[in-house]
Parts: structure tokens; sequence; C-alpha cells
């Protein structure tokens, strides 16, 4: 006699979920209680991947890749435009700064000392 005889109506926790899950993977056309928890919906993902041919699966697997690059591309660019943007906002205060100074009556050693730009763009401003 089976240890575990539930059908998938009769499963009222997850841990029952799993069991009915595993017991009868190979028969499921698609996985109960996936829009209800994050875990079934990724073990659903994973059953429906595995199910693909040797030619699909090369195509998801290219096509997955393709997605990872330019993932990774396009947050590699938004971390170039935020350190960018940060670096001009930081040169944008320090010439503020500078121009306050210059307007004290500081010399330009000082200022260039104090704000960390150069000698030749403080004589820009």
């Amino acid at each position: 006699m089976p240890c575990f005889t539930k059908e998938r109506e009769e499963c009222d926790n997850h841990f029952e979920r799993w069991i009915y899950i595993l017991k009868n993977m190979e028969i499921l056309e698609r996985m109960p209680w996936a829009a209800q928890n994050a875990v079934f919906q990724r073990l659903a993902d994973i059953a429906e991947v595995s199910k693909l041919n040797k030619e699909e699966r090369l195509e998801y697997d290219h096509a997955l890749k393709r997605y990872r690059d330019t993932l990774n591309a396009m947050t590699g660019a938004e971390l170039k435009g935020i350190e960018k943007g940060r670096a001009e906002g930081e040169k944008n205060k320090a010439i503020e700064v500078a121009r306050n100074l210059k307007a004290m009556g500081l010399s330009a050693d000082d200022i260039v000392k104090v704000t960390g730009l150069t000698a030749e763009e403080l004589k820009a401003l």
C-alpha cells in the first residue's frame, strides 16, 4: 500500500504539495499551485525546460544567454551612467564652492586645495 495517496485537491500544505508533485511529476501537464508560490512557479519552469528536445534546448539556452548578456550590458551601462552622473555632480559642486571661495577673496592655491579642482579649471571660472 502506497504511503501517500492524496489527490491534488486534497493537499492542504506545501509539504503535501511537494510530495504530490514528486510522486506525479511524469504525469503532470502543469504544476498545481504554481501561481500561489514562487517556489512552485520555479519548479514548474524547470519542469517545462526539462521537457524540451535537444534542438529546442539548444535554442532555449542560446536565447537565455542572449537575454542574460543583454541584461548584464544594460546593468553595466546603468551603473556607469550613475557613476558618471555622480562624478559630474561632485565636479559641479566643487565648481560652485570654488566660485564662492573666489568671491570671498581666497587665494587660487587655497581654492585648489579645498575643492580638488586643477589650477586650469579654476582659471576657466
